[in-house]
């Protein structure tokens, strides 16, 4: 049956065999990555407006940013000890140990749960709003720079929107079991919560079976990945260079290319914590911010972006990269968040509010993040990893602090701060795609000239 799979994937996909194997592996990977992030995320939010409350999320959103520092350059030291494949074993090993040892604090008589006392000084709250702040870049990130690492052009236009679909499947499947834990079992408050992280944390140690299966089965010659670079990286590792633990910050700050991919997440990040926040302030008020009844709902938003992204990634985005190109791709996002952002102005209510949600994440998870990350692959493995894991870290932080400048206001006056945000998402909306048309001419004109980017500053 394995080899009927196989033929059918060659056939249609227009792939190698070893191709087609490092599809599946990274298919499985994403699916396990994805199903743990879709149920830690769900109760990120229920979890820090229970326990601390909703007039705080905007303060955890600029904390957050005096934390991502000091992890990052502790990646950057990471980066330069492991080989690539170990980088992900290594940061999914240690959310493997975080996520239980959450279970079982979520669980506790008095520090989890069952303590229904929301103040600033419950701890745990924060820690668990910063943990998940860094799961983007420490572990889905981390995941993405090993795929780019190992992915050709023509891989990446075949493949991430089979990888993508891939993973949503496993968000679907695991909100869906939360819900059903939550819902049904008759576990307590504690352990409806508790149980469903456990299953996190075994999603977790089976993406890490699907890496080192795919490093054991696939030779190493067919992962290379975009060819000019891994020469640049062999070249350098023979020579014994050193980047520093700057090195990926520098290369954003100084690299335009680079620079323009954190313009493109800056972007998306603003406008999705204004929408973000507006929805949980709206969510709290109809819910009485009862953490099981908020988990429930953030579990029934989590599947239905995950259920939207999923038809995206199934059936938009490979054949829209093949058909228009990456750099007609880059714009579609904006341009349907200048529409979406037109609805709460029009209905400032929850129902708006979670629809526009529903609808932005979908279309980013399922079309708009694989285009993204289709940029990092005729780039070095500073900027892969390095420079990615500072964009996926402090310039979301940055964007989140940003936005939540302006989300500090919602909790006053929340309906009439909606449409003050939706007409600011709009305009910056539009830079957006100015960004977007810089980034992706760039993009062809490397590929073109069979160049890699930060070649220079290697």
């Amino acid at each position: 049956m394995l080899e009927r799979m196989l033929t059918y994937l060659q056939k249609n996909l227009h792939l190698d065999r070893y191709d087609i194997l490092k599809l599946l592996f990274c298919s499985g990977t994403f699916f396990c990555v994805i199903g743990a992030y879709s149920i830690l995320r769900s109760f990120k939010t229920s979890i820090f407006l229970a326990f601390v409350g909703p007039e705080y999320e905007p303060y955890a959103k600029v904390l957050s940013i005096l934390v991502t520092i000091p992890v990052m350059l502790f990646y950057a030291k990471i980066i330069d000890k492991l080989k690539k494949h170990r980088v992900v074993y290594f940061f999914l090993g240690i959310y493997v140990v975080l996520t239980l040892l959450f279970a079982y604090l979520f669980a506790h008589p008095v520090y989890g749960v069952a303590n229904t006392q929301t103040s600033p000084y419950r701890f745990l709250g924060w820690i668990f709003e910063f943990f998940m702040d860094l799961t983007q870049a420490l572990v889905v990130g981390t995941f993405w720079s090993f795929v780019n690492s190992i992915s050709t052009p023509d891989f990446a236009n075949k493949s991430y929107g089979v990888i993508v679909a891939c993973s949503r499947l496993g968000g679907i499947l695991t909100t869906v079991i939360s819900w059903v834990i939550l819902e049904k079992a008759d576990l307590g408050p504690s352990l409806s919560i508790s149980v469903p992280m456990v299953i996190a944390a075994i999603f977790f140690m089976a993406a890490c079976y699907c890496i080192y299966t795919l490093k054991r089965v696939i030779p190493l010659a067919h992962l290379h990945g975009y060819e000019a670079a891994y020469q640049l990286d062999r070249r350098n590792e023979r020579q014994h260079k050193q980047s520093g633990i700057f090195e990926g910050l520098r290369l954003v700050l100084t690299e335009p290319y680079v620079l323009g991919i954190f313009g493109l997440v800056f972007s998306f990040e603003v406008i999705n914590i204004i929408f973000d926040y507006q929805m949980h302030i709206l969510m709290s008020i109809e819910n009485q911010n009862q953490v099981h009844e908020m988990s429930k709902f953030m579990l029934m938003y989590t599947g239905s972006f995950q259920l939207l992204s999923l038809l995206f990634a199934a059936f938009g985005t490979s054949q829209m990269i093949k058909r228009f190109g990456v750099q007609t791709c880059l714009l579609v996002m904006p341009l349907m968040t200048i529409f979406m952002a037109v609805l709460p102005i029009l209905y400032p209510k929850l129902v708006t509010v979670f629809i526009v949600m529903v609808g932005l994440r979908g279309l980013h998870y399922g079309f708009n993040y694989p285009v993204r990350e289709i940029l990092f692959i005729p780039t070095t493995k500073d900027i892969q990893f390095k420079s990615k894991a500072w964009i996926d870290s402090f310039g979301r932080t940055a964007s989140k602090t940003a936005g939540s400048t302006l989300n500090i206001f919602a909790v006053q006056a929340p309906y009439f701060v909606i449409v003050l945000q939706s007409i600011f998402s709009i305009a910056l909306a539009l830079l957006w795609c100015f960004i977007a048309l810089l980034v992706g001419r760039k993009y062809l004109k490397t590929l073109n000239s069979n160049a890699v980017i930060g070649e220079n500053e290697s």
